[in-house]
């Protein structure tokens, strides 16, 4: 078995690159930005997608509540610029379900491998134009669905009360964000995660798209969607609500020069070009709304003796040094923790993704008790299982005869890794599933079973955690052709943004194309007839897009 191990000395980190590079990287990287945010009018043509829009994840929290559900991470429009292009995965097996009718969406949502129902209830992650069915203004910010995989109760997602209680949020000016231009709070900010209080009440967080920085806030709503309270303050990725009903909420602190490690004779510099590296945090919110504690993650982390482990971040290709750790989550080690030095009940487990470690913190001082790292890269949603042993999603650590994705168990006191799912037994058609990005797992109260959400697939699988036998399959299926500005001549068509560009028609299959250039962020664009077969609503589109690109300063 391959071993986890506290931080090892890293490789020198890469030089920086000139400022002038930065400011041409930069530039390109916005037009490219303009033109990926515009895909989306131009690719359109689908009356269910699997994710709305392709920025959407699936559920996948159990509901014996109390116990704590919580959403899949959903993919920014940054973070889906910024993923490494050339990604394929297996969805031969559901992709059909996107060829189905508008009005058969909800019913092919879950399919029950094992039995005629769930073993437990659960709470799917909403958000914008999703479960339009049960919620026909914008959607449904979640929705319960209980052990028979009936409805139970849905959740209303209303954007404008929420951003009119983020606006009173009283220390909102501690808070500032730099916004794109005519960025829309409906549009333009996502609902990122999900947890249900004890009273049935539910915390959200939310991201932005298109404003630094972008973690966008936390609220909470009654059963009926109403906000009780919200606050804009840099809140992002996945709360976590405790059992004395306290939410750890990932957040933010924006600094104000580079970041400096000392140890004995070793000095390094962190040189963020942007002048403002996020310095993570983990911040305890009372169930009135009020900020009780906050841990900030990064100075932990330099104050003892792991500092050095921040230099991995340096070889990173996405503005490393702006973002050393990238914190996605945060769980309470449960009463039965212990057969390891540096643990114990009651302590904070944080999933460092850029550091493809994770931290646990005294949550009372902040400080850091132990840094693990393993097998696993990029991982999401780490938590404590049982005694010395934790689980998380793995998104790209498999060793390649599954995955790269994985579901993940580590025991801390020797070292073991057990790779539950994928697994030579797991059906062809899921074991190839991955998320580059984001993914997320939820263990069931009696810790046999987990859910995990795979992002980039937009599928999530209940597997039994002690074979990773699979169990259920949820899709995340949504008939949008009742959304805002949805074009009603397509709203007969059914595709998705994972159908083969072979499966296209020669017009799509245009439209394609010019996207997938437009995402190599060029300095000059050449093009031969690009809109040949195109409808002509679709050339006025594409022919708007290359002006407003030339306006920008794209060379065509």
């Amino acid at each position: 078995m391959p071993n986890a191990k506290d931080h090892e000395p890293e490789p020198e980190p890469a030089p920086a690159a000139p400022n002038g590079a930065n400011k041409a990287r930069g530039a390109a990287a916005a037009r490219a930005k303009a033109a990926w945010e515009r895909l989306p009018a131009i690719l359109l043509a689908a009356a269910i997608l699997i994710a709305a829009f392709g920025y959407g994840g699936i559920v996948g929290r159990y509901g014996v509540f109390p116990f704590q559900e919580i959403s899949n991470a959903v993919k920014t429009a940054r973070a889906a610029l910024d993923a490494p292009s050339g990604e394929a995965s297996n969805f031969a097996d559901f992709d059909h379900f996107a060829d189905a009718r508008p009005e058969d969406a909800a019913a092919s949502r879950i399919e029950f491998v094992e039995s005629d129902g769930l073993r437990d209830p659960i709470l799917w992650h909403g958000g914008i134009w999703r479960f339009m069915e049960l919620c026909p203004e914008w959607g449904c910010a979640a929705v319960e669905y209980s052990a028979a995989g009936e409805v139970a109760h849905a959740y209303p997602y209303r954007p404008a009360e929420l951003r009119r209680a983020a606006d009173s949020f009283p220390d909102a000016s501690d808070y500032p964000y730099e916004f794109a231009p005519n960025s829309s709070f409906q549009r333009n900010v996502e609902l990122i995660g999900v947890s249900r209080y004890e009273n049935g009440d539910l915390l959200l967080t939310f991201q932005h798209d298109e404003a630094f920085p972008y973690g966008a806030g936390v609220a909470r709503i009654d059963r009926d969607g109403h906000p009780v309270w919200a606050r804009r303050d840099y809140s992002h990725h996945w709360p976590y609500i405790d059992s004395g009903g306290v939410a750890l909420v990932p957040g933010f602190k924006i600094g104000g020069e580079d970041i400096a490690i000392t140890r004995g004779q070793a000095n390094y510099t962190l040189d963020c070009s942007s002048d403002k590296p996020y310095q993570d945090t983990i911040n305890f919110i009372g169930e009135d709304g009020e900020l009780i504690n906050r841990i900030n993650v990064l100075e932990s982390i330099l104050a003892s003796p792991y500092a050095l482990a921040l230099r991995r971040a340096a070889t990173l290709e996405t503005e490393p040094n702006c973002d050393p750790l990238h914190l996605n989550y945060v769980h309470r080690l449960g009463p039965d923790a212990g057969g390891a030095w540096g643990i114990a009940p009651g302590d904070l487990v944080a999933s460092l993704r850029n550091l493809s470690a994770f931290a646990v913190l005294d949550p009372d001082t902040g400080a850091l008790k132990r840094l693990v790292r393993g097998s696993f890269t990029h991982q999401h949603a780490v938590q404590h299982l049982e005694g010395s042993t934790f689980i998380m999603f793995d998104n790209l650590g498999s060793d390649g005869s599954h995955g790269p994705s994985r579901l993940l168990a580590i025991d801390i006191s020797d070292g073991s890794e057990t790779t539950i799912f994928p697994n030579d037994r797991t059906p062809e058609s899921l074991s190839g599933l991955y998320s580059v990005i984001a993914g997320d797992i939820s263990v069931s109260p009696d810790r046999s079973r987990a859910i995990i959400s795979f992002t980039s697939d937009r599928v999530a699988v209940e597997v039994r955690l002690s074979d990773g036998e699979v169990l259920n399959v949820f899709r995340n299926l949504h008939d949008v052709s009742g959304a805002d500005d949805f074009p009603p001549e397509r709203a007969d068509k059914a595709a998705s943004l994972k159908v083969p560009v072979s499966h296209l028609s020669g017009g799509n299959q245009q439209k394609v194309v010019l996207g997938k250039w437009l995402m190599t962020r060029p300095d000059i664009l050449f093009l031969d007839e690009p809109t040949r077969g195109i409808d002509v609503g679709a050339k006025a589109e594409i022919h708007s897009l290359i002006a407003q690109l030339a306006a920008e300063g794209l060379a065509i």
